[in-house]
C-alpha cells in the first residue's frame, strides 16, 4: 500500500526505545523527532509483549531485532503506524525494510507521502520472518568476506548432494524437483537480497519470493558461490544454470527423503520435514524504504526451467554427490553413445586411414622425420576405439567393449604386420633417433597418456572442444611406437619390439584409465559400476608401471650423468690440456652410452687415449658405454 497525502494518522506519537538508552539519548532523539515531524512525542521503554496502544498511533521504534520480531506477533491486529529508527541492535530490520542508517532520514520517512507501508507479515511455520529463511544445505553459501567464503567452499564443496523436494504453491501448483538450498522471504526483501534473480518490473512487494539452488555439478556450485559474492552484477532476463524462482502468496516445501531438512529463519537453526511460507495481513503498518513496488493483480510467477524435474534426473542427483563438471544433456548423452558406438566399428574408411597412417609413420621413422610422423599421428584413427572401450568398461556395456576390443586387436595386427613387411622390404637396418626415442618408455610416457585420456574423453563428450582431438592424438602418439614394434619384428629384434610395444601398452592403459575416470566425473556412469571398473584399471596401471619404473630409473641415471659432467670440462694428459664435451646420451637395444667430444692440441697416442677413456669411465660408472670422438685444434 502507498500512503496517500491526507491519510489520517492519530494524534498520539510515541518513541518506544530499548531499555539500555540513557535519558539524555532518549531526550535528544525525541527533540529530533518533534523538530522533523512537527508532532509531540512521548518516550516509553519498549516492551516486546505490549499491544495496547491508542488507535492510529504513530510509533517510533528503536529496539533489537528479536524483540521487534516477538512484538510483531502481538500488535498484528492493532491500527498503528510504525517507524523503525536505526540502532546497533536492529541491523536485520534495517536491511530487510531498507531503513536509512541516518537517524534524521529515518525520522523523515514517517511523514513522506510516497513511503511504502508494509501491511502483511511473512511467516515460516508460524514464525515471523524479518529477513529470509533457508531450507537445505546452507554451509556452501555462508561466510562473509573472502576468507570465510573460501573456508565454506573448501569445507562443503565436494560433499554436496541435492535433496528431493515437493513444492506446492498457493494455487496448488505441484513441483517435484531436487535442490541444494531454498531461500525464501518477503518479495521486497528477496528482491533486495538477490536482485539478479528477479525481474524488477515484477516486484509487488507482497508475495513470498523464493530462490531454489540446484547446481548440477561441483563446478556449477563453485560458479554460483562466487557469483553471489560479487559486488557488481548485471540483472538478466535469463536465470543462471541451476537456479529457479517462485513467487506466490504461499509456498509449501516437503522433504522427499526420510530425514528432515535443515531450516534457518533469520539465522536461527532448526529442522523440519515440511516448511510452510505464507503471508498474513495485519492492521499495523510498517514504514519501509522499499522502492519500485508495482500494483495490480497478484499472480504466481514460476521460473523453474533450469531445475531438475524429470524423475530420472532427480534420482541421479539425489543418490550421489555432485559430479565435478556438468553432465551432458540427454540429447548430448545419446549423441556421445552414437559417436562411440560408431567409433568401435570396423569400416573400410577406418582400415584405409589406419593403413595409410602406419605406412606414413614407418616412412617417417626411417627418414628420422618428425613432421612426417606427426602427420601420421593426426591421420591415425586408433584413439576412437580405445576411448569407446573406456566408456564400455566404466558402464559395463558388454556390446561396446566387445566391438571396441575387436577393433583395437585387429588394428594392432594390421599395424604390426604392415610395418614389419615394410621394414623387411626396405634395405635399411640401422635404428634412427626417432625409433630409439620409442624404445625407452618411462612413467612420464604414462603420465602423458593419462592427460591425453582426460582430454580425449572431454573432447568426445563436449563437441565444442572436439577440434582439439588432433592435438591429443599428437600428444599421445599411438601409431609410431606400434610401428617401431613392427619394425622390430621385421628386423628380428626382440628388444626393439618389446620396448616399443611396452610404450604402446602404456599409452592404451593411460588413455583407458583416465578417460574412464573423466566419463565418470562427467556423470556418464554410476558410482556402483565405476568403483569396480576403477579397481580393475588400477591393477592395469600397477602391472604396466613396474617395467616403466625400471626404465624410468635409466632416465634418472641419464640425468645424473649430465649433472656429473656439467662442471667437468677439462683434464690434463701429462702436460697436455684436453677439453671434454658431453655431446649426448643415446640408447640402443644393447644399453645406454654417452657420447663425448675430446678436443686436443695434438695427436694423442694409444696410451694417452686409454688414460682419457679410463678417467671418463670411472666418472660414468659401470654399465654405461662410451663413444669418444677426437678432434684436434691447431
Amino acid at each position: 500500500m502507498i500512503h496517500k497525502k491526507g491519510e489520517a494518522m492519530g494524534d498520539t506519537s510515541l518513541f518506544l526505545h530499548d531499555h539500555r538508552l540513557d535519558s539524555e539519548e532518549v531526550g535528544t532523539i525525541c527533540e529530533k523527532i518533534e523538530a522533523l515531524t512537527g508532532r509531540a512525542v512521548t518516550p516509553q521503554i519498549f516492551k516486546r509483549r505490549k499491544n495496547t496502544f491508542e488507535t492510529g498511533s504513530l510509533l517510533f521504534v528503536m529496539a533489537e531485532d528479536e524483540d521487534f520480531r516477538e512484538w510483531l506477533k502481538h500488535i498484528r491486529h492493532a491500527d498503528l503506524r510504525i517507524v523503525l529508527l536505526p540502532f546497533e541492535g536492529n541491523r536485520l530490520c534495517r536491511e530487510a525494510y531498507a531503513i536509512a542508517d541516518n537517524l534524521e532520514e529515518a525520522i523523515k520517512a514517517a511523514v513522506e507521502e510516497s513511503a511504502h507501508l508494509l501491511e502483511h507479515q511473512v511467516l515460516c511455520n508460524g514464525r515471523v520472518i524479518i529477513g529470509c529463511a533457508s531450507a537445505g544445505e546452507s554451509g556452501w553459501i555462508s561466510g562473509r568476506g573472502t576468507g570465510a567464503m573460501l573456508g565454506s567452499v573448501v569445507r562443503n564443496l565436494f560433499s554436496l548432494r541435492l535433496s528431493p523436494l515437493q513444492i506446492t504453491t498457493a494455487k496448488e501448483k505441484e513441483i517435484s524437483t531436487a535442490s541444494l538450498l531454498v531461500e525464501a522471504g518477503g518479495e521486497a526483501v528477496m528482491q533486495t537480497k538477490r536482485p539478479y534473480f528477479f525481474k524488477a518490473s515484477d516486484n509487488q512487494c507482497r508475495r513470498i519470493a523464493s530462490v531454489i539452488y540446484a547446481p548440477q555439478s561441483v563446478l556449477g556450485a563453485l560458479k554460483l558461490r562466487f557469483f553471489l559474492a560479487k559486488k557488481k552484477f548485471n540483472p538478466s532476463e535469463t536465470l543462471p544454470p541451476g537456479i529457479g524462482t517462485i513467487k506466490s502468496e504461499r509456498i509449501t516445501i516437503r522433504s522427499g527423503s526420510s530425514g528432515p531438512m535443515e531450516l534457518r529463519v533469520d539465522g536461527h537453526k532448526s529442522e523440519a520435514q515440511e516448511i510452510r511460507f505464507e503471508t498474513l495481513p495485519m492492521e499495523a503498518k510498517i514504514v519501509t524504504g522499499w522502492k519500485g513496488c508495482a500494483s495490480g493483480e497478484e499472480k504466481e510467477s514460476l521460473r523453474i526451467q533450469n531445475l531438475p524435474q524429470e524423475s530420472e534426473l532427480i534420482s541421479f542427483f539425489t543418490r550421489r554427490t555432485l559430479p565435478l563438471v556438468p553432465i551432458a544433456s540427454e540429447e548430448a548423452f545419446a549423441e556421445l553413445f552414437m559417436k562411440l558406438r560408431s567409433s568401435a566399428r570396423i569400416s573400410a574408411s577406418y582400415l584405409l586411414l589406419l593403413l595409410v597412417s602406419v605406412l606414413m609413420a614407418s616412412t617417417g621413422l626411417f627418414q628420422n622425420s618428425s613432421p612426417t610422423i606427426i602427420g601420421a599421428m593426426i591421420l591415425a584413427p586408433l584413439m576412437a576405439p580405445i576411448v569407446a572401450f573406456a566408456m564400455g568398461a566404466i558402464r559395463f556395456d558388454d556390446t561396446l567393449m566387445q566391438r571396441s576390443t575387436k577393433t583395437i586387436l585387429l588394428s594392432i595386427l594390421i599395424a604390426l604386420g604392415a610395418s614389419a613387411l615394410y621394414a623387411w622390404w626396405l634395405p635399411f637396418t640401422h635404428i634412427t633417433d626417432q625409433m630409439a626415442m620409442r624404445t625407452h618408455p618411462t612413467l612420464l610416457d604414462l603420465a602423458v597418456a593419462v592427460f591425453a585420456g582426460i582430454a580425449a574423453a572431454y573432447g568426445y563428450a563436449n563437441s565444442k572442444v572436439g577440434e582439439s582431438l588432433a592435438g591429443v592424438a599428437i600428444a599421445v602418439a599411438l601409431v609410431p611406437p606400434l610401428c617401431v614394434s613392427g619394425i622390430g619384428i621385421g628386423w628380428g629384434s626382440w628388444p626393439i619390439f618389446s620396448n616399443a610395444f611396452l610404450l604402446f601398452l602404456a599409452n592404451i592403459v593411460g588413455i583407458v584409465v583416465a578417460s574412464g575416470a573423466m566419463f565418470y566425473l562427467l556423470g556418464y556412469a554410476s558410482s556402483r559400476y565405476a568403483s569396480t571398473a576403477f579397481f580393475i584399471k588400477l591393477l592395469m596401471v600397477a602391472v604396466i608401471a613396474v617395467p616403466l619404473y625400471l626404465s624410468t630409473r635409466t632416465l634418472v641415471a641419464e640425468e645424473q650423468i649430465y649433472r656429473r659432467f656439467s662442471t667437468f670440462h677439462q683434464i690434463r694428459v701429462g702436460e697436455t690440456p684436453v677439453d671434454i664435451r658431453l655431446t649426448g646420451i643415446a640408447h640402443d637395444p644393447e644399453g645406454v652410452y654417452a657420447r663425448f667430444s675430446v678436443i686436443t692440441p695434438r695427436e694423442l697416442n694409444t696410451s694417452e687415449k686409454e688414460r682419457i677413456a679410463s678417467t671418463l669411465q670411472s666418472k660414468l660408472g659401470k654399465g654405461i658405454g662410451m663413444v669418444l670422438t677426437y678432434r684436434y685444434r691447431h
